[in-house]
Protein backbone atom coordinates (compact mmCIF):
# COMPACT_ATOMS: atom_id res chain seq x y z
CA UNK A 1 0.00 0.00 0.00
CA UNK A 2 1.31 3.48 -0.84
CA UNK A 3 0.99 5.93 2.03
CA UNK A 4 1.03 9.71 1.69
CA UNK A 5 2.76 11.82 4.31
CA UNK A 6 2.99 15.65 4.43
CA UNK A 7 5.94 16.87 2.40
CA UNK A 8 7.65 18.55 5.34
CA UNK A 9 7.90 15.30 7.31
CA UNK A 10 11.01 13.30 6.29
CA UNK A 11 12.44 10.43 8.29
CA UNK A 12 15.84 10.94 9.99
CA UNK A 13 17.79 8.58 7.74
CA UNK A 14 16.34 10.31 4.70
CA UNK A 15 17.64 13.64 6.05
CA UNK A 16 21.07 12.08 6.43
CA UNK A 17 20.90 10.85 2.87
CA UNK A 18 19.96 14.30 1.64
CA UNK A 19 22.90 15.86 3.46
CA UNK A 20 25.25 13.31 1.91
CA UNK A 21 23.91 14.15 -1.53
CA UNK A 22 24.44 17.85 -0.84
CA UNK A 23 28.07 17.20 0.04
CA UNK A 24 28.65 15.31 -3.19
CA UNK A 25 27.12 18.10 -5.27
CA UNK A 26 28.65 21.06 -3.43
CA UNK A 27 30.55 22.14 -6.53
CA UNK A 28 27.32 22.95 -8.40
CA UNK A 29 25.83 26.45 -8.47
CA UNK A 30 23.25 26.98 -5.73
CA UNK A 31 20.11 26.70 -7.96
CA UNK A 32 21.47 23.52 -9.56
CA UNK A 33 22.27 22.07 -6.12
CA UNK A 34 18.71 22.67 -4.97
CA UNK A 35 17.21 21.08 -8.06
CA UNK A 36 19.56 18.09 -8.04
CA UNK A 37 19.13 17.28 -4.35
CA UNK A 38 15.39 17.86 -4.22
CA UNK A 39 13.73 14.77 -2.80
CA UNK A 40 11.67 13.06 -5.50
CA UNK A 41 10.59 10.00 -3.49
CA UNK A 42 10.78 8.64 0.05
CA UNK A 43 11.10 4.87 0.44
CA UNK A 44 10.80 3.91 4.10
CA UNK A 45 13.92 5.53 5.63
CA UNK A 46 15.66 6.21 2.30
CA UNK A 47 15.24 8.86 -0.37
CA UNK A 48 15.46 9.15 -4.12
CA UNK A 49 16.67 12.56 -5.30
CA UNK A 50 16.11 14.33 -8.58
CA UNK A 51 19.82 13.80 -9.20
CA UNK A 52 19.37 10.04 -8.78
CA UNK A 53 16.54 10.06 -11.31
CA UNK A 54 18.37 12.21 -13.85
CA UNK A 55 21.51 10.05 -13.64
CA UNK A 56 19.60 6.78 -13.98
CA UNK A 57 17.42 8.15 -16.77
CA UNK A 58 20.54 9.12 -18.70
CA UNK A 59 22.02 5.64 -18.21
CA UNK A 60 18.76 3.99 -19.24
CA UNK A 61 18.08 5.96 -22.39
CA UNK A 62 21.67 5.94 -23.69
CA UNK A 63 21.98 2.20 -23.04
CA UNK A 64 18.69 1.76 -24.91
CA UNK A 65 20.00 3.79 -27.84
CA UNK A 66 17.73 6.82 -27.32
CA UNK A 67 18.45 10.54 -27.44
CA UNK A 68 18.40 11.76 -23.79
CA UNK A 69 16.78 15.03 -24.92
CA UNK A 70 13.96 13.35 -26.83
CA UNK A 71 10.35 13.27 -25.72
CA UNK A 72 10.40 9.46 -25.90
CA UNK A 73 13.25 9.39 -23.37
CA UNK A 74 11.41 11.66 -20.95
CA UNK A 75 8.33 9.44 -21.09
CA UNK A 76 10.45 6.73 -19.46
CA UNK A 77 10.84 8.78 -16.26
CA UNK A 78 7.96 7.01 -14.37
CA UNK A 79 9.51 3.59 -15.05
CA UNK A 80 12.93 4.85 -13.91
CA UNK A 81 11.42 6.13 -10.65
CA UNK A 82 9.72 2.78 -10.08
CA UNK A 83 12.99 0.94 -10.73
CA UNK A 84 14.86 3.14 -8.23
CA UNK A 85 12.15 2.60 -5.62
CA UNK A 86 12.34 -1.16 -6.12
CA UNK A 87 16.13 -1.05 -5.77
CA UNK A 88 15.83 0.86 -2.50
CA UNK A 89 13.44 -1.81 -1.22
CA UNK A 90 15.74 -4.61 -2.39
CA UNK A 91 18.81 -3.08 -0.74
CA UNK A 92 16.88 -2.44 2.48
CA UNK A 93 15.74 -6.05 2.62
CA UNK A 94 19.24 -7.33 1.84
CA UNK A 95 20.72 -5.07 4.55
CA UNK A 96 18.26 -6.46 7.10
CA UNK A 97 19.59 -9.91 6.24
CA UNK A 98 23.20 -8.58 6.36
CA UNK A 99 23.68 -9.56 2.72
CA UNK A 100 25.82 -7.41 0.44
CA UNK A 101 27.25 -7.76 -3.03
CA UNK A 102 31.03 -7.97 -2.81
CA UNK A 103 33.38 -5.97 -5.01
CA UNK A 104 34.41 -9.24 -6.64
CA UNK A 105 30.78 -10.05 -7.52
CA UNK A 106 30.27 -6.59 -8.97
CA UNK A 107 33.46 -6.96 -11.02
CA UNK A 108 32.25 -10.30 -12.36
CA UNK A 109 28.92 -8.74 -13.35
CA UNK A 110 30.78 -5.99 -15.17
CA UNK A 111 32.94 -8.56 -16.98
CA UNK A 112 29.80 -10.44 -18.04
CA UNK A 113 28.32 -7.22 -19.44
CA UNK A 114 31.52 -6.62 -21.37
CA UNK A 115 31.48 -10.15 -22.82
CA UNK A 116 27.83 -9.84 -23.83
CA UNK A 117 28.55 -6.55 -25.60
CA UNK A 118 31.84 -7.67 -27.21
CA UNK A 119 33.81 -5.14 -25.15
CA UNK A 120 37.43 -5.42 -24.15
CA UNK A 121 38.22 -5.55 -20.39
CA UNK A 122 37.58 -2.08 -19.02
CA UNK A 123 35.29 -1.27 -21.93
CA UNK A 124 32.18 -0.86 -19.78
CA UNK A 125 33.65 1.92 -17.66
CA UNK A 126 35.14 3.52 -20.77
CA UNK A 127 31.66 3.52 -22.33
CA UNK A 128 30.22 5.18 -19.20
CA UNK A 129 32.90 7.88 -19.29
CA UNK A 130 32.45 8.46 -23.01
CA UNK A 131 28.71 9.04 -22.53
CA UNK A 132 29.16 11.18 -19.39
CA UNK A 133 27.33 8.66 -17.20
CA UNK A 134 28.37 8.57 -13.55
CA UNK A 135 30.07 5.28 -12.78
CA UNK A 136 28.37 5.15 -9.39
CA UNK A 137 24.94 5.13 -11.07
CA UNK A 138 25.73 1.94 -13.01
CA UNK A 139 27.56 0.30 -10.11
CA UNK A 140 24.68 0.87 -7.70
CA UNK A 141 22.27 -0.71 -10.16
CA UNK A 142 24.55 -3.75 -10.47
CA UNK A 143 25.07 -3.85 -6.68
CA UNK A 144 21.32 -3.88 -5.97
CA UNK A 145 20.67 -6.62 -8.53
CA UNK A 146 23.48 -8.83 -7.22
CA UNK A 147 22.51 -8.39 -3.55
CA UNK A 148 18.86 -9.13 -4.33
CA UNK A 149 19.74 -12.32 -6.22
CA UNK A 150 21.89 -13.48 -3.29
CA UNK A 151 19.12 -12.72 -0.80
CA UNK A 152 16.44 -14.62 -2.74
CA UNK A 153 18.63 -17.67 -3.28
CA UNK A 154 19.93 -17.74 0.29
CA UNK A 155 16.55 -17.17 1.93
CA UNK A 156 14.34 -19.27 -0.32
CA UNK A 157 16.68 -21.64 -2.16
CA UNK A 158 16.46 -24.28 0.54
CA UNK A 159 12.66 -24.15 0.48
CA UNK A 160 12.56 -25.16 -3.18
CA UNK A 161 12.96 -28.83 -3.86
CA UNK A 162 12.94 -30.44 -7.27
CA UNK A 163 11.89 -34.07 -7.10
CA UNK A 164 13.36 -36.87 -9.16
CA UNK A 165 9.89 -37.34 -10.63
CA UNK A 166 9.87 -33.74 -11.86
CA UNK A 167 13.29 -34.19 -13.42
CA UNK A 168 12.15 -37.46 -15.01
CA UNK A 169 9.13 -35.68 -16.48
CA UNK A 170 11.30 -32.86 -17.86
CA UNK A 171 13.76 -35.38 -19.31
CA UNK A 172 10.95 -37.31 -20.96
CA UNK A 173 9.50 -34.10 -22.38
CA UNK A 174 12.85 -33.09 -23.84
CA UNK A 175 13.46 -36.49 -25.37
CA UNK A 176 9.95 -36.60 -26.79
CA UNK A 177 10.47 -33.23 -28.46
CA UNK A 178 14.09 -33.91 -29.41
CA UNK A 179 13.17 -33.77 -33.08
CA UNK A 180 10.80 -30.81 -32.81
CA UNK A 181 11.69 -27.40 -34.13
CA UNK A 182 13.46 -25.34 -31.46
CA UNK A 183 13.04 -21.59 -31.15
CA UNK A 184 15.72 -19.16 -30.01
CA UNK A 185 13.67 -16.71 -27.96
CA UNK A 186 14.33 -13.53 -25.97
CA UNK A 187 11.90 -11.90 -23.53
CA UNK A 188 11.11 -8.64 -21.79
CA UNK A 189 8.86 -8.92 -18.74
CA UNK A 190 7.10 -5.87 -17.30
CA UNK A 191 5.12 -6.70 -14.14
CA UNK A 192 2.09 -4.94 -12.72
CA UNK A 193 0.86 -5.43 -9.16
CA UNK A 194 -2.57 -3.87 -9.40
CA UNK A 195 -5.21 -3.46 -12.09
CA UNK A 196 -4.61 0.29 -11.91
CA UNK A 197 -1.01 -0.22 -13.07
CA UNK A 198 -1.95 -2.32 -16.05
CA UNK A 199 -2.60 0.50 -18.55
CA UNK A 200 0.64 2.27 -17.65
CA UNK A 201 2.67 -0.92 -18.07
CA UNK A 202 0.98 -1.71 -21.39
CA UNK A 203 1.77 1.80 -22.68
CA UNK A 204 5.39 1.32 -21.60
CA UNK A 205 5.51 -2.00 -23.50
CA UNK A 206 4.12 -0.30 -26.61
CA UNK A 207 6.70 2.50 -26.38
CA UNK A 208 9.53 0.00 -26.02
CA UNK A 209 8.30 -1.92 -29.07
CA UNK A 210 8.24 1.33 -31.06
CA UNK A 211 11.84 2.02 -30.08
CA UNK A 212 12.99 -1.49 -31.04
CA UNK A 213 11.22 -1.29 -34.39
CA UNK A 214 13.07 2.00 -34.92
CA UNK A 215 16.37 0.17 -34.49
CA UNK A 216 17.15 0.05 -30.76
CA UNK A 217 18.60 -3.35 -29.84
CA UNK A 218 16.36 -5.74 -27.93
CA UNK A 219 19.18 -6.67 -25.54
CA UNK A 220 19.65 -3.04 -24.51
CA UNK A 221 15.96 -2.57 -23.74
CA UNK A 222 15.78 -5.89 -21.87
CA UNK A 223 18.72 -5.08 -19.59
CA UNK A 224 17.24 -1.74 -18.58
CA UNK A 225 13.54 -2.55 -18.30
CA UNK A 226 12.87 -6.28 -18.02
CA UNK A 227 12.05 -7.62 -14.55
CA UNK A 228 12.79 -11.28 -15.28
CA UNK A 229 15.82 -13.35 -14.36
CA UNK A 230 16.92 -13.23 -18.00
CA UNK A 231 17.36 -9.43 -17.93
CA UNK A 232 21.07 -9.63 -17.10
CA UNK A 233 21.54 -11.70 -20.28
CA UNK A 234 19.68 -9.18 -22.42
CA UNK A 235 16.47 -11.20 -22.13
CA UNK A 236 17.98 -14.22 -23.90
CA UNK A 237 16.17 -17.48 -23.05
CA UNK A 238 18.29 -19.56 -25.39
CA UNK A 239 16.82 -22.42 -27.40
CA UNK A 240 13.28 -23.23 -26.28
CA UNK A 241 11.39 -26.39 -27.13
CA UNK A 242 7.62 -26.61 -27.58
CA UNK A 243 5.82 -26.83 -24.24
CA UNK A 244 8.50 -25.09 -22.16
CA UNK A 245 6.69 -21.74 -22.00
CA UNK A 246 3.22 -20.61 -20.99
CA UNK A 247 0.66 -21.64 -23.66
CA UNK A 248 -0.16 -17.98 -24.42
CA UNK A 249 3.52 -17.29 -25.11
CA UNK A 250 3.86 -20.48 -27.15
CA UNK A 251 0.96 -19.41 -29.32
CA UNK A 252 2.50 -15.99 -29.90
CA UNK A 253 5.87 -17.48 -30.87
CA UNK A 254 4.25 -19.72 -33.49
CA UNK A 255 2.96 -16.64 -35.28
CA UNK A 256 6.36 -14.94 -35.44
CA UNK A 257 9.03 -15.11 -38.11
CA UNK A 258 12.75 -14.87 -37.32
CA UNK A 259 13.63 -11.36 -36.15
CA UNK A 260 10.01 -10.43 -35.40
CA UNK A 261 8.65 -8.94 -32.16
CA UNK A 262 5.40 -9.93 -30.52
CA UNK A 263 2.85 -7.32 -29.45
CA UNK A 264 2.50 -6.83 -25.68
CA UNK A 265 1.28 -10.18 -24.29
CA UNK A 266 -0.78 -9.93 -21.11
CA UNK A 267 -0.45 -12.63 -18.47
CA UNK A 268 -1.80 -12.42 -14.91
CA UNK A 269 1.51 -11.12 -13.54
CA UNK A 270 2.42 -8.61 -16.25
CA UNK A 271 3.16 -8.01 -19.92
CA UNK A 272 5.69 -9.91 -22.03
CA UNK A 273 7.40 -8.83 -25.23
CA UNK A 274 8.96 -11.72 -27.14
CA UNK A 275 11.57 -11.75 -29.89
CA UNK A 276 11.96 -14.82 -32.10
CA UNK A 277 15.66 -14.80 -33.00
CA UNK A 278 15.56 -17.92 -35.18
CA UNK A 279 14.22 -21.43 -35.54
CA UNK A 280 16.17 -24.62 -36.03
CA UNK A 281 15.59 -28.32 -36.27
CA UNK A 282 18.03 -30.16 -33.96
CA UNK A 283 18.12 -33.15 -36.25
CA UNK A 284 18.43 -30.90 -39.27
CA UNK A 285 21.53 -29.32 -37.76
CA UNK A 286 23.12 -32.65 -36.88
CA UNK A 287 25.54 -34.68 -38.89
CA UNK A 288 23.64 -36.85 -41.35
CA UNK A 289 20.64 -34.48 -41.34
CA UNK A 290 19.81 -35.50 -44.90
CA UNK A 291 18.68 -38.87 -43.54
CA UNK A 292 15.84 -37.24 -41.62
CA UNK A 293 12.42 -38.08 -43.05
CA UNK A 294 9.23 -36.07 -42.98
CA UNK A 295 5.66 -36.96 -43.79
CA UNK A 296 4.43 -34.36 -46.31
CA UNK A 297 1.06 -33.44 -47.72
CA UNK A 298 0.39 -30.80 -50.34
CA UNK A 299 -2.35 -28.83 -52.03
CA UNK A 300 -1.58 -27.70 -55.57
CA UNK A 301 -3.56 -24.86 -57.14
CA UNK A 302 -2.73 -25.44 -60.81
CA UNK A 303 -1.80 -22.60 -63.15
CA UNK A 304 -1.69 -23.10 -66.92
CA UNK A 305 1.48 -22.00 -68.73
CA UNK A 306 1.33 -18.44 -70.04
CA UNK A 307 -1.73 -17.54 -67.94
CA UNK A 308 -2.49 -13.79 -67.93
CA UNK A 309 -1.66 -11.69 -64.86
CA UNK A 310 -5.26 -11.50 -63.62
CA UNK A 311 -5.58 -15.28 -63.70
CA UNK A 312 -2.26 -15.68 -61.88
CA UNK A 313 -3.42 -13.24 -59.20
CA UNK A 314 -6.72 -15.09 -58.80
CA UNK A 315 -5.00 -18.49 -58.43
CA UNK A 316 -2.44 -17.09 -55.95
CA UNK A 317 -5.27 -15.58 -53.90
CA UNK A 318 -6.98 -18.98 -53.84
CA UNK A 319 -3.76 -20.65 -52.64
CA UNK A 320 -3.28 -18.02 -49.93
CA UNK A 321 -6.83 -18.58 -48.70
CA UNK A 322 -6.22 -22.34 -48.54
CA UNK A 323 -2.99 -21.74 -46.60
CA UNK A 324 -4.92 -19.70 -44.02
CA UNK A 325 -7.90 -22.02 -43.66
CA UNK A 326 -6.48 -25.55 -43.54
CA UNK A 327 -6.11 -26.47 -39.87
CA UNK A 328 -4.40 -29.85 -39.87
CA UNK A 329 -3.19 -32.73 -41.98
CA UNK A 330 -6.74 -34.08 -42.32
CA UNK A 331 -7.81 -30.81 -43.91
CA UNK A 332 -4.98 -31.16 -46.40
CA UNK A 333 -6.52 -34.38 -47.70
CA UNK A 334 -10.13 -33.21 -47.45
CA UNK A 335 -9.58 -29.98 -49.38
CA UNK A 336 -10.20 -30.56 -53.05
CA UNK A 337 -11.96 -27.42 -54.26
CA UNK A 338 -9.69 -25.58 -56.69
CA UNK A 339 -6.83 -28.00 -56.22
CA UNK A 340 -5.19 -30.10 -58.88
CA UNK A 341 -4.57 -33.79 -59.30
CA UNK A 342 -1.11 -33.43 -57.74
CA UNK A 343 -2.66 -32.59 -54.36
CA UNK A 344 -2.54 -35.23 -51.64
CA UNK A 345 -0.22 -37.27 -49.45
CA UNK A 346 3.41 -37.34 -50.59
CA UNK A 347 4.30 -40.01 -48.02
CA UNK A 348 7.63 -39.98 -46.19
CA UNK A 349 10.29 -37.91 -47.89
CA UNK A 350 14.00 -37.86 -47.10
CA UNK A 351 15.28 -34.31 -46.51
CA UNK A 352 18.42 -35.01 -48.48
CA UNK A 353 16.31 -35.72 -51.57
CA UNK A 354 14.68 -32.27 -51.56
CA UNK A 355 16.05 -29.20 -53.38
CA UNK A 356 18.12 -26.99 -51.00
CA UNK A 357 15.55 -24.17 -50.78
CA UNK A 358 12.69 -26.56 -50.07
CA UNK A 359 14.86 -28.63 -47.69
CA UNK A 360 15.48 -25.59 -45.46
CA UNK A 361 11.79 -24.70 -45.40
CA UNK A 362 10.63 -28.22 -44.55
CA UNK A 363 13.36 -28.73 -41.92
CA UNK A 364 12.14 -25.76 -39.87
CA UNK A 365 8.40 -25.89 -40.58
CA UNK A 366 6.27 -26.68 -37.48
CA UNK A 367 4.28 -29.89 -37.70
CA UNK A 368 0.65 -29.32 -38.68
CA UNK A 369 1.13 -25.73 -39.89
CA UNK A 370 0.61 -24.90 -43.58
CA UNK A 371 3.32 -23.06 -45.47
CA UNK A 372 2.70 -19.92 -47.47
CA UNK A 373 2.08 -20.72 -51.16
CA UNK A 374 5.21 -21.69 -53.12
CA UNK A 375 5.43 -20.82 -56.80
CA UNK A 376 6.30 -23.80 -59.03
CA UNK A 377 5.97 -24.74 -62.69
CA UNK A 378 2.76 -26.61 -61.84
CA UNK A 379 1.17 -23.68 -60.00
CA UNK A 380 0.99 -22.63 -56.38
CA UNK A 381 1.81 -25.27 -53.76
CA UNK A 382 0.87 -25.30 -50.06
CA UNK A 383 2.82 -27.85 -47.98
CA UNK A 384 2.29 -29.27 -44.51
CA UNK A 385 4.68 -31.43 -42.45
CA UNK A 386 2.57 -34.11 -40.77
CA UNK A 387 5.35 -36.05 -39.01
CA UNK A 388 9.07 -35.87 -38.58
CA UNK A 389 11.50 -38.71 -37.90
CA UNK A 390 15.14 -37.93 -37.11
CA UNK A 391 18.18 -40.18 -37.35
CA UNK A 392 18.88 -41.94 -34.07
CA UNK A 393 22.18 -40.12 -33.56
CA UNK A 394 20.35 -36.81 -33.39
CA UNK A 395 18.77 -37.70 -30.03
CA UNK A 396 19.54 -35.15 -27.33
CA UNK A 397 21.80 -35.74 -24.38
CA UNK A 398 20.07 -34.55 -21.23
CA UNK A 399 21.90 -33.27 -18.14
CA UNK A 400 19.74 -33.85 -15.07
CA UNK A 401 21.63 -31.33 -12.95
CA UNK A 402 21.08 -28.61 -15.54
CA UNK A 403 17.37 -29.42 -15.65
CA UNK A 404 17.09 -29.26 -11.85
CA UNK A 405 18.90 -25.90 -11.79
CA UNK A 406 16.67 -24.50 -14.54
CA UNK A 407 13.52 -25.48 -12.60
CA UNK A 408 14.97 -24.00 -9.39
CA UNK A 409 15.90 -20.72 -11.10
CA UNK A 410 12.44 -20.37 -12.60
CA UNK A 411 10.80 -20.90 -9.21
CA UNK A 412 13.15 -18.47 -7.48
CA UNK A 413 12.30 -15.89 -10.12
CA UNK A 414 8.60 -16.32 -9.30
CA UNK A 415 9.37 -16.01 -5.59
CA UNK A 416 11.38 -12.82 -6.16
CA UNK A 417 8.43 -11.22 -7.96
CA UNK A 418 6.09 -12.02 -5.06
CA UNK A 419 8.56 -10.73 -2.48
CA UNK A 420 9.12 -7.37 -4.17
CA UNK A 421 5.36 -7.02 -4.66
CA UNK A 422 4.79 -7.59 -0.93
CA UNK A 423 7.58 -5.16 -0.03
CA UNK A 424 5.95 -2.46 -2.15
CA UNK A 425 2.59 -3.02 -0.50
CA UNK A 426 3.94 -2.82 3.05
CA UNK A 427 6.42 0.02 2.49
CA UNK A 428 6.07 3.72 3.12
CA UNK A 429 6.45 5.15 -0.37
CA UNK A 430 5.86 8.80 -1.20
CA UNK A 431 6.50 10.06 -4.72
CA UNK A 432 6.67 13.85 -4.92
CA UNK A 433 5.91 16.06 -7.86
Amino acid sequence: MTHVRPAHHVLPRAIAGALAALALLAALPAPAQQAATRIAAVVNDDIVTEHDIAARLRLTVIAAGLDPASEAAQRLRPQVIRSLIDERLQIQEANRATIKATDQEIAENVRRLERQNNMQPGGFYAWLDENRIERSTAVEQIRASAAWAKLIRRRYGRTISVSEEEIDEAVAQRLASANAVERHVAEIFLPFDRAGDEDEVRRLAERLIEQMRAGVRFTQIARQFSQSASASAGGDLGWVQPGQLDPALESAIEGLGPGQLSPPLKLPSGYYILLLVERRNPAGDAEGAGDQTVGLRQIVVPLRPGAPADEQAERRKMAEELSRTVKDCGDMLATREGSGSLSGDLGKVRLGDLPPRLRQLVATQPIGKATAPLTTEAGFVVLMVCEREAPQKAAQKVNRDEIAEAITTQRLDNVARRVIRDLRRSAFIEVRG
